[in-house]
């Protein structure tokens, strides 16, 4: 049975669902995976707990300290960037916006 609603919103009205009303689809989907990439950052040491503290922070999958500096890896979906780069200059305006890498297989989260 489907419920319609009425211009009543204390009494909705039942109306039964006919064969002709019911499609059925046949076709085959088939669903692909979101394709990911790795965004680079380099970040102060200092400004590594804002990064994990922001939005952005679910998208961490590795950090290394090099001379001084973070040097971060973000996984993201490919249609994310747009908010991804939005949420890095408002949030870390003293990152620097590295290369971004076709993710291949399994990220690798090393931290030191």
């Amino acid at each position: 049975m489907a419920l319609t609603l009425t211009q009543s919103l204390d009494r909705p009205a039942v109306q039964s669902a006919t064969p002709q009303q019911v499609q059925h689809s046949n076709n085959n989907v088939i669903a692909f995976r979101a394709t990911r990439a790795l965004l680079h950052v380099v970040l102060p040491v200092p400004q590594l707990r804002v990064l994990l503290h922001s939005p952005l922070g679910v998208y961490v999958v590795g950090t290394e300290t090099v001379r001084g500096e973070i040097r971060a890896q973000l996984d993201i979906a490919r249609e994310d960037l747009d908010f991804t780069l939005h949420t890095l200059l408002a949030t870390l305006p003293a990152a620097t916006i590295g290369a971004l890498t076709r993710r291949v297989g399994k990220a690798v989260a090393s931290t030191h």
